[in-house]
């Protein structure tokens, strides 16, 4: 059975990203695991919705999209720091799960608190993969492929596109399920158009999502 881990800055970040290819693994028989390490910020408009109402929208997303695990780290949102312990939730995460793929927010995104995200996330899977950092368990061997997924800034070059015209429904579902985003932009019709475009150029098919390719098997750099 293939064990998938995805690694999301933010509730909604992974069905922006990869939310397709995630229902895509699921249909196929993999276990796929989300971490979101973030907690939602509030805005204006959610004076009405409480902590349950938002932790409700996350775990409806996941299970649109077939996850098996959803795990919140709960870090605080612009007061998020790379510390000691959020690395070693993570690598404890990492091995336990024991992932033969992981998606991660790409190196360049647009938002600082996603490359933050991503600089943890490889970092976390060296840790992990190091015969270090005991507390959290035993080493585990690398995953044979990472990726790198596009939120707030759109990949300018891509190594690895998965063509997922079966999917996009789940992953405009599983998007709608955050109606708390939806008082902000039309996110459910952008996930759509940005798919359909990349299924246009990159995959000549329907629907694609487009990745960076960080990672071939091999142990990941600190």
């Amino acid at each position: 059975m293939t064990r998938v881990l995805v690694v999301a800055p933010h509730p909604d970040d992974d069905v922006i990203g990869c939310g397709a290819s995630m229902a895509k693994h699921a249909s196929e028989g993999a276990e796929v695991t989300v971490a979101i390490v973030i907690g939602r910020e509030r805005s204006l408009y959610d004076t009405e919705r409480t902590d349950a109402d938002f932790v409700d929208e996350i775990h409806t997303a996941s299970a649109v999209l077939g996850v098996h695990r959803c795990v919140l780290l709960d870090e605080p949102s612009r007061d998020f720091q790379l510390t000691r312990k959020v690395h070693l939730d993570l690598v404890r995460l990492i091995r336990q799960v024991r992932p033969d793929v992981m998606y991660v927010p790409h190196r360049r995104d647009g938002d600082v608190e996603h490359r933050m995200v991503h600089q943890l996330a490889m970092e976390a899977l060296w840790m992990a993969t190091s015969a270090f950092f005991g507390e959290t368990g035993e080493p585990v061997p690398a995953p044979r492929l990472v990726l790198g997924y596009e939120v707030w800034a759109a990949l300018p070059e891509f190594q690895y596109a998965e063509d997922v015209s079966g999917f996009i429904d789940q992953k405009v579902e599983a998007m709608r399920a955050y109606k708390s985003q939806l008082r902000h932009a039309a996110w459910d019709e952008a996930v759509r158009a940005l798919a359909r475009y990349r299924g246009a150029v990159a995959t000549g098919t329907s629907y694609a999502e487009v990745f960076e390719v960080l990672s071939l098997g091999a142990s990941p750099s600190p």
